[in-house]
Parts: structure tokens; C-alpha cells; sequence
């Protein structure tokens, strides 16, 4: 797999989620020395306590935007479980690698705390499908698509390098900037060209605009395999 279009993604699911964000807003659910656990679902091996619930809750909460409730906080956290136990069983590299990951970007207290490992392992697993459809199913029509339900994408564009911008031109139906978008973020470049009246361009994108079109991929990617993923779960679903 391209290393390059690792990178792109994973940074792009990262911006998305925030880890780091709901790590400082949550510390206090495992640090509390008053805590009170009860539990709340017990079978076989795995046991859900309330404290695991509402730290779930807290990151789901971070996470999405939206309240989840207790049961289906449950149902998550079984489904969570079940996944990582799978891979610890039958690919115990993979989990390594997402270890690595983790360390490298978190330190090593996120993997010493088994509800923010397990939370950060899921996501990660769930952005491998991201990966592969960006990597392999992602075509020009889809960004086509995208860009299509945008009001607009108007950005400026120069004959100079940018140093001079020339004027703004709305490209959400422009053939050159589409392709070359993709070719560019697949190859981790920032070289954005257009022709207009036969005159070539560069499309100025600054970081945030820049920010703005990958999440708008990523957004749409985890729609298109958001079945293909609940599928692979449950799958591996054995409470």
C-alpha cells in the first residue's frame, strides 16, 4: 500500500476526530478515585462496567456530536471487544502496528489504559477501510459528486505562482481541478494546475480550504463503506 496515501488519510481521520481532544476532556473517568463501577454486562470473558459506559459515552460524544445511550453504548463496546479480541488471536501483527502507531502519536499512557486503547484500536481498524477504498475504489465521478452538492468551491488562481492572485473562478464542474486534486492527494503533492481559455493556472489553495476538500472525501468514503465495515464486525461478533 502507498505510504504516501496512508499518510494523507490517517492525518485527514485524525483532523476529523480529534484524539487528542477527547483524551484531556476525558482523563477524569479513569482517574477518579470515587468512582463507583457496576456491572453491566458480564459474558464469557468480557465484562462491561458503568464506568466503561460512560466513558464510551463521553467519546462517542467527542467523537460524533450526537448522545449515544446505555444500550446501545453496550452493544458498541461488545462489538469493540469482540473485534480487537479477533485480532489479537488471529493477527497479532496487526495490532502491533496500530500499537506502534498509537505510541508514536500518543505516548505510551493511551495504551497503558485499555478503554482509550481499545477506542483508538477500533478507529484505526475502521480507517483501513477508508485506506483501501481511497486507495483502489475512489473514482473522478465520485469527486465529481461531492463537489457537485457544494454551493460552491470558489478559490483564486494565478499565472505566477501564486505570488499575484488573478481573480476567483468557482471550480466544482472543472474537469482539470477535479483530476488533478486526486492525482495530487494520492501522491501527497500540492501542485494544483488548471487551464482556462487556454491559459494555464495554479489553484491557490491554502491549508484550510485544502483541509476542508480531504474531509469532504473522507466523510464520503466512510459513507460508501460504512455496510462493508459493519459487515466485517459483526462477523467477528462472538458475545
Amino acid at each position: 500500500m502507498n505510504k504516501k496515501v496512508i499518510y494523507f488519510l490517517m492525518n485527514q481521520v485524525i483532523l476529523i476526530m480529534d484524539y487528542k481532544k477527547i483524551f484531556s476532556v476525558l482523563i477524569i473517568f479513569f482517574y477518579s478515585s470515587s468512582s463507583v463501577s457496576e456491572v453491566l454486562y458480564k459474558k464469557e470473558n468480557l465484562i462491561i462496567t458503568s464506568i466503561d459506559v460512560n466513558t464510551y459515552q463521553e467519546l462517542y460524544k467527542n467523537n460524533y456530536g450526537s448522545l449515544i445511550d446505555n444500550n446501545n453504548a453496550i452493544k458498541d463496546l461488545v462489538l469493540i471487544n469482540n473485534l480487537i479480541n479477533y485480532f489479537e488471536e488471529y493477527n497479532k501483527d496487526f495490532i502491533n502496528r496500530i500499537d506502534s502507531e498509537i505510541l508514536n502519536q500518543y505516548g505510551d499512557k493511551y495504551l497503558d489504559d485499555y478503554n482509550y486503547r481499545n477506542f483508538i484500536r477500533f478507529s484505526k481498524i475502521r480507517d483501513e477501510f477508508i485506506i483501501n477504498y481511497f486507495n483502489n475504489n475512489l473514482e473522478i465521478k465520485e469527486i465529481e459528486k461531492i463537489f457537485n452538492e457544494l454551493d460552491n468551491l470558489t478559490l483564486p488562481i494565478s499565472i505566477n505562482e501564486c505570488l499575484i492572485i488573478e481573480k476567483t473562478v468557482d471550480l466544482r464542474n472543472n474537469q482539470d481541478f477535479i483530476k488533478n486534486l486526486l492525482h495530487n492527494l494520492k501522491n501527497n503533492l500540492k501542485d494544483f494546475k488548471i487551464k482556462i481559455d487556454n491559459i494555464d493556472y495554479k489553484v491557490c489553495i491554502d491549508e484550510s480550504n485544502l483541509r476542508f476538500l480531504e474531509q469532504l472525501i473522507v466523510k464520503y468514503i466512510e459513507s460508501q463503506t460504512n455496510d462493508e465495515f459493519k459487515y466485517f464486525v459483526y462477523g467477528k461478533t462472538k458475545n
